[in-house]
C-alpha cells in the first residue's frame, strides 16, 4: 500500500495542534517526546475517545499494532497500524494529563514529587508554567469544545512501570530511539488534537504527518 502526503508540520514542545483526519486516512507521529492524543467524531463533537472503553474492548491496558482507540459511545476511532515503539517501551492509557496545577503542585516539593523530578534528571526550576492540558484547549478553542469536555488523553511514547498487584503506577524515563513512529488509522472522521509534552523530553520537537492511500 502506498501512502501519499497531504499534510505534515512540527511541534515545538509545549505547544498543541488540531486538525481533521477523515476516515481512512492515516496520522503519524514521530518523536522521542511524549504526545497527548484525543480524538473527537468530526460529525458529533460529544462523542470523544475514551480510555476505559479502549482498555475494557481489548482486555488490556497496554495497545500496540492491530488495537484500536475507542469512544465513549463504544465506536472505534482508530486503529495502530504501525508502533515502532513496541519493544522500546509502551503507550499510556492510564495517566491523564498534565496542567498548570499539576506543576505548581510541583513546585511545592512533596516528597514523591520530588523524587519523580531527580528520576528525570530535571529542577524545580525548570517546570513549565502551563502544560498539555491548557495546549488541548487553546487547540480546541475554535471548535467550541471547552476545557472540562477533553477526554484523558492516549499518551503516545509514555511508558508507566505498573505494579499488577498494588495498582501502584511510576513514571519512566523510557524515550523512543530517534525515528520512532506511530501510525493510526481514521475509521471515522475525526478532530485530533495533539499536545507536545511541556518536560519530559524538553526541547525535542514532534513531527506529525497525514497520510492518505
Amino acid at each position: 500500500m502506498i501512502l501519499k502526503v497531504i499534510d505534515e508540520f512540527v511541534m515545538k514542545y509545549n505547544t498543541g495542534r488540531s486538525f481533521i483526519a477523515r476516515r481512512g486516512q492515516t496520522v503519524r507521529i514521530i518523536g522521542t517526546s511524549t504526545v497527548d492524543f484525543v480524538a473527537f467524531n468530526a460529525q458529533n463533537l460529544r462523542e470523544r475517545f475514551d480510555q476505559a472503553r479502549t482498555k475494557v474492548n481489548q482486555a488490556k491496558i497496554f495497545v500496540s499494532e492491530g488495537d484500536r482507540l475507542v469512544s465513549r459511545f463504544n465506536s472505534t476511532m482508530f486503529t495502530i497500524t504501525r508502533d515502532l515503539f513496541k519493544g522500546q517501551g509502551t503507550h499510556d492509557l492510564q495517566k491523564g494529563m498534565c496542567s498548570k496545577s499539576t506543576y505548581d503542585k510541583y513546585r511545592d516539593a512533596t516528597h514523591k514529587m520530588t523524587g519523580m523530578l531527580d528520576m528525570l534528571g530535571a529542577r524545580v526550576e525548570q517546570l513549565p508554567m502551563w502544560g498539555c492540558w491548557e495546549n488541548l484547549t487553546e487547540a480546541l478553542k475554535e471548535y467550541k469544545i471547552p476545557p472540562e469536555d477533553i477526554p484523558s488523553p492516549f499518551n503516545i511514547f509514555q511508558t508507566m512501570k505498573i505494579n499488577g498487584e498494588t495498582g501502584e503506577m511510576e513514571l519512566t524515563n523510557i524515550r523512543p530511539t530517534p525515528g520512532t513512529y506511530i501510525d493510526l488509522r481514521a475509521e471515522m472522521d475525526c478532530l485530533v488534537a495533539l499536545s507536545a509534552c511541556p518536560w519530559y523530553g524538553l526541547g525535542d520537537p514532534v513531527s506529525v504527518q497525514l497520510f492518505e492511500e
